[in-house]
Formats: structure tokens, sequence, C-alpha cells
């Protein structure tokens, strides 16, 4: 097991860190507090998975498989506790959420019918960067910058991160049907 492989691992984790933190029954005051520190940390190890990979020559296909997995974890667990206090998030977080399970029912199609995983287009890693900036403000308005602008920002970035989300779904749906056509 790589480093990047146990940080890959780790933002797998988060849904479990949310409950255990719920039941700590923290103020809520400090219960954001937490839940913003340890996303922004695994957003990070986001980057520092791949980083490292690359850097050190040791990228897997556990890395390539699982990558996006734990993304998608980190991402729609975080969107539902937001849900849980904000409702604004319900819209976007529904197409969201139901996206990356299209687009995992794609990955698993395309490795059980043709051996192989998607490839992650840039797009997908530019959606990735806007929901964590999306998740992050709307984590940091709740409990640091009860600004109205912060929140502004954070409505305008998760409806870029939805477009984004989107247009990237159904790319990869497009490409699974197209590669599939071809037989």
């Amino acid at each position: 097991m790589t480093l990047p492989n146990i940080l890959t691992m780790i933002r797998m984790l988060f849904p479990f860190i949310i409950i255990l933190v719920l039941n700590l029954n923290f103020n809520n005051y400090y219960e954001k507090l937490i839940i913003l520190i340890i996303f922004i940390l695994l957003s990070f190890t986001d980057y520092l998975d791949g980083f490292l990979a690359r850097k050190l020559k040791i990228e897997s296909k556990f890395g390539k498989i699982f990558d996006p997995v734990s993304d998608k974890v980190l991402t729609c667990s975080t969107l539902m506790y937001i849900i849980s206090y904000n409702s604004i998030v319900l819209l976007p977080s529904l197409l969201i959420i139901t996206r990356e399970f299209i687009v995992s029912g794609n990955r698993e199609y395309m490795l059980s019918t043709k051996g192989k995983s998607i490839n992650v287009i840039f797009l997908s890693k530019l959606k990735t960067a806007f929901q964590f900036i999306s998740i992050t403000l709307f984590l940091s308005y709740e409990i640091l910058i009860n600004y109205i602008n912060i929140l502004n920002i954070a409505i305008g970035c998760i409806w870029i991160s939805t477009i984004l989300t989107l247009y990237t779904g159904f790319k990869y749906s497009y490409n699974t049907y197209k590669s599939n056509k071809r037989k």
C-alpha cells in the first residue's frame, strides 16, 4: 500500500468522521469548524495523492479507480451534511449526487465490458475544484465569515460545479455509449 493510496482511502472515511463529530455533541460552531478543517485537509489530499503518485512514479490501478470514488464520497457526504442545515444546496446536490452514481455506473460498465476504466477528463478535475471551493465556502459561511457576499460566491460556485458536473456526466455517458456501439 503506497502513500497516495493511503491518502485516497482516508478520504473514503469522511462519512464516518462526520458521524463521529455529530455524535460527540459539540455545539454547532465547533461541529462545523471541525468538519470544515477536516474537509479542507482531505480536499488537499486529492491534489497530494495524484502529485505524489506521478512524482514518485507509483501510479496504480487502485489509485486510478478509487481516487475518483474517494472524491465522490468526500463531496457527497459533505453536501448531505450541509443540506441538513441549509436547504439552499438541495437542488444542486441532488444533481451532483445523481451524476456521481451515473458516472460510477459508466465506469463499472466499461470495466466489465471493455476491461478498462474511463479516463478522467480535465473538466472533471475543474468540477471537483469548484465543488471543493463551494463546499468550503458554505462551511465557512456558517461558522467563520457570515457575510452575504461569501454566500453568493458559494452559491455561484456550486452552480458552476453543477453545470460542469452535468456536462461531464453527459460526456462520460456519451463516450461509454459510443465505445460500446463500436462492437
